[in-house]
């Protein structure tokens, strides 16, 4: 039975996997990699060239697939529930989402439990611009000084769309903040997300909007410094992407982003997404 072996990339953070696209569904290798994923957090399998078949079968193999639902464009990858992420559409409401990516974020904090994970697959590389970068909350809230933690306990911080939004539309409109509430209303959580696995993640990034029962200056100010402090070097992988990369990462555990580029680049991306098995609490 063909195998399946990890190589860490970083002290911190990530995996390369050394694996065929027809041997990643063998069995006892889906399993093998939703354990590894735990372990390193981001997992890279170069150019290993996977269709939109395989994708979503392997989605399938490590959970349940989210359906594609507000991301949905008619295309033949949106029929078998893939997310294509290109800056080529006309929809505002999707060029947006896509141009929010660029600034660090968690998927999913629109929802009491986000997803456990993403598939990302490298259709057209960019020609500039557009890697993709990762930061470990799990390790960067552990190296937080006690003192520091304890201040964190207890604060609750809210999430919205309009919070990224506004870094790309700073003067928005009157339907601009009706659809944005629309899809990502105010929503909040705990600021510091105690899981079961025993680590503990810090629900921040461009998302994050204000710390409830603060000032809006001194919230920002708070989220400014941790998402600084969670995104130095020491916790964080850049992926530059080749035609036929594909990348997993545990949701709940990172940041991530991507590096501006323009849609002269031409990066179109393939996505899918695992359910979440854990609520924020």
């Amino acid at each position: 039975m063909p195998g399946i072996s990890f190589d860490r990339i970083t002290p911190e953070l990530g995996a390369f996997v050394n694996v065929t696209a027809d041997a990643v569904l063998e069995p006892g290798n889906p399993e093998q990699t939703l354990d590894a994923l735990s372990t390193f957090g981001v997992l890279v399998f170069p150019q290993i060239h996977m269709s939109d078949d395989q994708l979503v079968a392997l989605s399938r193999k490590l959970g349940d697939m989210a359906a594609v639902i507000s991301t949905a464009d008619g295309s033949g990858p949106s029929g078998k529930g893939i997310y294509r992420i290109t800056l080529a559409k006309e929809d505002k409401s999707q060029r947006e989402y896509v141009e929010g990516n660029n600034f660090w974020h968690m998927d999913g904090t629109s929802y009491n439990t986000p997803g456990r994970a993403t598939l990302l697959k490298c259709e057209t590389p960019p020609s500039s611009g557009g890697d993709t970068e990762f930061a470990n909350l799990y390790a960067a809230y552990a190296a937080l000084p006690e003192d520091r933690k304890r201040a964190l306990a207890g604060l609750k911080v809210v999430h919205c769309l309009e919070a990224v939004s506004r870094k790309f539309v700073p003067d928005p409109t009157a339907d601009d903040l009706e659809r944005w509430n629309a899809t990502f209303p105010p929503t909040e959580h705990p600021l510091v997300w105690n899981q079961k696995n025993g680590e503990t993640s810090l629900l921040i990034g461009a998302t994050a909007k204000s710390i409830v029962g603060q000032p809006e200056e001194q919230g920002a100010k708070l989220l400014d410094e941790l998402l600084e402090w969670c995104t130095q070097d020491q916790f964080t992988y850049r992926h530059q992407w080749q035609l036929g990369d594909l990348v997993i990462w545990h949701n709940p555990a990172l940041l991530h982003r991507s590096q501006p580029y323009n849609e002269a680049s031409g990066r179109l991306m393939h996505r899918t997404t695992i359910k979440g098995v854990e609520a924020i609490q």
